[in-house]
């Protein structure tokens, strides 16, 4: 929208949204903004609507815009304070508006990387992940590396990773019934490796639960 100075000539509410006003200028409708502003600004008829004032409503407008942009992203789950960055960068607002969006949502306590890693993970137990496939994923949100670590190491014990890749591979072996055992180790190596397990814990469970054949 062109910036534009001129006299406020009307203050309406719009039809369709209560919430929202139109401005008009100069007898011209000018721009759309949410009724809050009206008030937090005292906008009122006869004004005089200046540049600056201008870009300061527009600022508002657009803060508002990424805020509610940011409340419905989290409505649906949680998320990481870079994947909410990257997923407002995508919907076209600029760094400074997405910066202050993430400062209010701080305060509020709505956004916790370190909760949302340990809630990440825990999900990911229950789908039979293991650690290094969580830690990809985790990194890919933009967690730092020592909450992740730390994190990982909190929810993960060996005789976990055990039983979720026995589980896993137990589940897997039918479908290689018919290879020989060296070929039948290599398919499960496989399936486990993209699940995230470690090798150690690999071997371990080929070396069980193949060698009962």
């Amino acid at each position: 929208m062109t910036k534009q100075e001129g006299t406020i000539t009307k203050i309406k509410k719009q039809k369709n949204n209560q919430q929202r006003c139109s401005i008009f200028v100069d007898g011209q409708f000018l721009l759309g903004i949410d009724a809050k502003l009206v008030y937090e600004y005292k906008l009122s008829k006869g004004q005089k609507l200046t540049e600056e004032l201008l870009e300061q409503l527009l600022v508002e407008e657009e803060l508002g815009k990424a805020k509610q942009a940011a409340f419905k992203l989290l409505s649906y789950r949680q998320r990481s304070r870079q994947e909410l960055k990257n997923r407002l960068a995508k919907k076209g607002f600029n760094g400074q508006v997405i910066n202050r969006v993430i400062k209010i949502l701080d305060r509020l306590d709505y956004i916790d990387d370190r909760e949302f890693a340990g809630s990440w993970i825990r999900d990911r137990i229950t789908r039979g992940f293991g650690p290094y496939k969580v830690r990809r994923q985790l990194q890919e949100k933009g967690i730092s590396k020592e909450i992740i670590e730390e994190e990982i190491d909190k929810e993960y014990n060996f005789e976990l990773e055990y039983q979720l890749a026995f589980k896993l591979a137990n589940k897997k072996k039918a479908r290689y019934c018919s290879l020989s055992t060296w070929e039948k180790k290599g398919k499960l190596k496989q399936v486990l490796k993209r699940k995230g397990f470690s090798f150690q814990v690999i071997d371990l469970v080929l070396e069980d639960l193949v060698g009962e054949d």
